[in-house]
């Protein structure tokens, strides 16, 4: 196999992706390949390979390599169904909405989906039920194999002792942060204000006197849907809010919610439709005015927390715990956690734009002045922030990068592991593979002169 494409990992991503319509596919099938109770036709080669490639693909994609990722999987599978692993209905169920909303955007709309497989969005999520939870199966047992796997300190000194010097990979500027968020409080009479004003609006589409897409165009404070008249589209249950699903299940079709409360502000809906677990509802959203003297009050409250931390009378964790209003970082000491990469760690573009010039400026356990700022939900308010850590340009090194070092060597912990289940599987395993593959340069001992399938 060559080892200078890994499908491995891409392969399960895509099994879901509507980019290929298999029932469209003029493929004359066969079976290539028997892995205990799990076969493999041509077909599933073909619309892998077409999947991959529809997905902007650049390198070479054989036949040889993509049957051995499949291989692979159904090995997994037929090995978590032996050992009876359990995916519940309900966690596939979740799992489908999700899915089945991305494609619903990819493609346009739920008609449109509908158009394209000649099939009911019933009859679609049906056929791709048995699809998803055999992923969900395999993953899990992923998770099983790897399960006890723990990388010591030891084994991370040991996995950057092996790699040469001028191997070490080259690491950007980075730095860590953390934080104290103080919200200015609304008042009940901008609250009664906003409320009164979408009551108004209810009343106004209820009477007749406007239509719901023209007000949502003109007042919304959603500029994502108001540019479509308040649609929110054909969406699953957990696409939105907990509070937009609550709403839209009980209503009936065409009916207009009261007004309501989420983190982002006061809303309306309008139900147009629901399917199952599936709806398409209007919205239209007003965010309450935090007034200037609610603004000023948060910047000195902030300035406040900033004179007791820079004083030692508190510490900057200890604060953030006690006086943020950020439920995100304030159990974990104010830490700021890169959201694309699940760690404390920022390198310099990573960081938002309006909080670069501010970090870009200070120097390890300083604390800046109190700054304003706005949440991508256009929540006003005024923050401080500690520089933690702030790294140069470097090659990789224990100091400075040992959580970086300590996945690299969980991850290939990782792959021995998996490496080493799988030749110990194949050999308890029944495998069957067309004769045609015989010359595959398979990464892994598949084929053995009576494992062949002759045509």
């Amino acid at each position: 196999m060559d080892k200078g494409i890994n499908l491995r990992w891409l392969l399960p991503a895509l099994a879901l992706l509507f980019f290929v319509n298999s029932s469209k596919a003029q493929v004359i099938d066969q079976i290539v390949a028997v892995i205990g109770n799990e076969i493999i036709l041509y077909s599933d080669i073909q619309i892998q390979k077409s999947q991959i490639k529809a997905q902007g693909f650049k390198g070479t994609i054989t036949d040889c390599q993509v049957l051995e990722e499949i291989l692979f999987e159904k090995l997994m599978l037929n090995q978590a169904k032996v050992d009876s692993l359990e995916i519940t209905d309900d966690m596939v169920q979740g799992q489908l909405n999700r899915r089945m909303d991305v494609f619903i955007r990819q493609i346009g709309s739920v008609e449109a989906l509908e158009d394209y497989y000649g099939k009911s969005m019933s009859e679609i999520r049906e056929d791709f039920f048995d699809i998803l939870k055999d992923q969900l199966l395999v993953q899990r047992m992923e998770s099983e194999i790897s399960a006890d796997i723990n990388v010591t300190p030891s084994d991370v000194q040991d996995f950057f002792n092996e790699i040469p010097k001028d191997s070490l990979p080259y690491v950007n500027a980075s730095v860590q942060m953390a934080q104290i968020v103080k919200y200015p409080e609304v008042s009940t009479k901008e609250k009664e204000r906003v409320r009164s004003r979408l009551l108004e609006f209810k009343e106004q589409v209820e009477t007749g006197q406007e239509e719901f897409e023209t007000l949502a165009a003109l007042y919304s404070d959603d500029p994502g849907s108001a540019a479509k008249g308040g649609a929110l589209g054909m969406q699953a249950r957990g696409t939105w809010v907990p509070e937009f699903d609550a709403v839209a299940f009980n209503l009936e079709e065409g009916q207009i919610s009261t007004p309501f409360k989420t983190d982002y502000g006061f809303h309306i809906m309008q139900l147009l439709e629901r399917r199952g677990e599936m709806y398409d509802a209007n919205h239209i959203l007003l965010i309450p005015e935090v007034s200037s003297d609610g603004l000023s009050q948060a910047r000195t409250d902030l300035d406040s927390i900033r004179n007791l931390v820079i004083r030692d009378s508190v510490s900057f964790a200890l604060a953030a715990n006690k006086y943020s209003d950020d439920e995100l970082t304030k159990n974990q000491n104010g830490s700021i956690v890169n959201q694309a990469s699940g760690s404390t760690i920022f390198e310099m573009d990573d960081i938002d734009p309006t909080l670069f010039p501010i970090i870009d400026t200070m120097t390890v356990g300083q604390v800046s002045k109190p700054f304003y700022f706005q949440t991508r939900s256009n929540e006003k308010g005024y923050r401080i922030v500690k520089l933690m850590n702030r790294t140069e340009p470097h090659r990789a090194n224990l100091t400075d990068d040992y959580q970086s070092l300590q996945n690299m060597a969980s991850e290939r912990l990782r792959a021995q592991t998996m490496d080493k289940w799988v030749r110990e599987r194949i050999g308890d395993s029944f495998v069957k593979i067309d004769e045609k593959y015989r010359d595959c340069a398979f990464g892994y001992p598949w084929i053995e002169e009576d494992d062949l399938i002759k045509n």
